[in-house]
């Protein structure tokens, strides 16, 4: 994913307003706009973390995303690493979707982008799932929910292991 400044600002807010949309409350400073934060190398990054709306209170679900860009341009930002996650603790179920580090993940597992499955949260058959790439945060967003409303939790054990 490649945007320039503007259209990164725009998808950022973008993205919040979806989280709202599907009734996640977000973590934030209602005092503050939704920023990017600058890196020392004039990457930007951003983190929404909230609660999905299950009727509990405290909620029990947490939604976070998290995107860092890194400037590919003098005008543009590549997204170079994501982490989607979904705490669900009512039903004791961690999910998540991973881009970090790339090029630990290619010399070791030769694969750039990995999964988590929890049941329950912290106990793994595996610590990293073969993954494919989420596409974007709005995509990102799509999955989480999807596995946070499938009565199914997936079967974490039948996941093929890259470690």
């Amino acid at each position: 994913m490649r945007l320039s400044l503007a259209g990164l600002e725009d998808y950022v807010t973008r993205l919040a307003e979806l989280l709202e949309r599907y009734g996640v409350v977000l973590d934030l400073d209602p005092e503050e706009p939704v920023e990017l934060a600058e890196s020392p190398s004039g990457g930007l990054s951003f983190a929404f973390r909230g609660f999905l709306p299950d009727g509990r209170q405290p909620p029990l679900s947490v939604l976070a995303v998290r995107e860092k860009w890194r400037l590919t341009g003098t005008e543009t930002y590549d997204r170079w690493e994501y982490e989607y996650e979904l705490l669900d603790h009512e039903r004791e179920f961690r999910r998540s979707f991973h881009l970090h580090d790339a090029e630990d993940f290619i010399r070791r597992f030769y694969v750039v982008v990995h999964e988590h499955c929890e049941r329950p949260i912290g106990t793994a058959p595996c610590p990293h799932f073969e993954g494919s790439p989420i596409r974007d945060g709005y995509r990102g967003v799509e999955v989480l929910l999807d596995a946070w409303t499938d009565p199914t939790l997936p079967d974490c054990a039948a996941m093929t292991c890259i470690e």
